[in-house]
């Protein structure tokens, strides 16, 4: 995966993530979980910097599971 693909994905997840705050779409729905599964096969310090913040998002209960 090529370094554009890789902030490609980044930005996707954020979105994603916000997607998922704002209610937009649910967790199960929005496909995030294969995104960072990809993500930490590829860049897994990234997947370290950007799953803490997820799992926050997850257990705040403000979302549609």
């Amino acid at each position: 995966m090529t370094e554009r693909e890789l902030r490609k994905l980044e930005i996707t997840i954020k979105s994603k993530m916000t997607d998922i705050r704002e209610r937009r779409v649910s967790v199960k729905d929005s496909g995030i979980g294969a995104m960072l599964n990809t993500l930490k096969k590829v860049d897994e310090a990234l997947y370290e910097k950007i799953l803490p913040e997820y799992k926050l998002l997850v257990t705040s209960g403000n979302v549609i599971k």
